[in-house]
């Protein structure tokens, strides 16, 4: 039997896999389309159509995620805007190299490697993190020097954050070129650099960062489906178990510290 193309075991695996990315999504504000591209790419799609239909996803669980962290007051969005600008920019350059590499033949390869080195250091510097002593203000070592650099214009953000906006766009702008890149909404990698880079406070990132991503996943989503690169039947299944997923995970932010 088959839906919209798709046999009646594809549609229960991508609603169940739908179902935990969402999950994952709401706690840590990471979209999980750092697992849907790769996981569409071993499924034999091609690599613009994993990269588009990835974005696709990533746009409809974080409309989801971003009104449930609304409510719970934890969106800044000054930063939310500087990022949004310099991440749609840098998306259009990633969607660009995408198709390049996919004339020659290379996409798949790259990508997947890339995805590798990227998701091994941002897991390292979380770990590191964790085993380090945590006051709970959200400032590193790290985040400690960048406050330091005195790049006009200055912008204060919430939690009594004060970093240059130059620092933030190019922050915004390498993860937007990732993200156009690997078909993420940058999620994984634009939490650690707000907890990390910036010293933002935890849960403040994580509804900032899923508030971005709504605007920067939905942009890339629109330009890779100009090309007809976006599964939508795909991402429709999926969509639908990460629907609860993503609210279950949002409200489990309030219960833990």
């Amino acid at each position: 039997m088959e839906i919209l193309g798709l046999s009646l075991l594809m549609v229960g695996l991508f609603v169940g896999f739908g179902l935990l990315i969402g999950t994952l999504f709401g706690f840590f504000g990471m979209g999980g389309s750092f697992l849907v591209t790769p996981a569409l790419l071993v499924l034999g799609y091609p690599s613009t159509v994993a990269v588009g239909s990835g974005l696709a996803f990533v746009f409809g669980t974080s409309v989801i995620g971003a009104l449930k962290h609304r409510d719970h007051g934890q969106v800044d969005y000054k930063l939310a805007a500087i990022m949004t600008v310099a991440m749609t920019a840098g998306i259009e350059i990633g969607k660009s190299v995408v198709f390049f590499l996919e004339a020659t033949g290379m996409a798949d390869l790259i990508i997947n490697s890339a995805y590798v080195g990227l998701l091994a250091l941002v897991g390292l510097f979380t770990l590191r993190d964790a085993w380090t002593e945590d006051d709970g203000s959200g400032g590193t070592d790290l985040s400690d020097r960048v406050q330091s650099l005195e790049i006009p214009p200055m912008v204060t953000l919430r939690g009594d954050v004060r970093v240059s906006a130059t620092i933030i766009v190019a922050v915004g702008l390498v993860i937007g070129i990732l993200s156009g890149f690997l078909g993420v909404g940058g999620g994984f990698l634009l939490m650690p650099a707000m907890m990390y880079g910036l010293g933002v406070p935890a849960a403040i990132a994580v509804g900032t960062d899923i508030l971005q991503i709504t605007i920067s996943g939905a942009f890339g989503a629109f330009t890779y489906a100009q090309s007809g690169s976006v599964a939508l039947p795909v991402v429709g299944f999926l969509l639908l178990g990460s629907a609860l997923g993503a609210r279950v995970g949002a409200g489990a932010t309030n219960l833990v510290d």
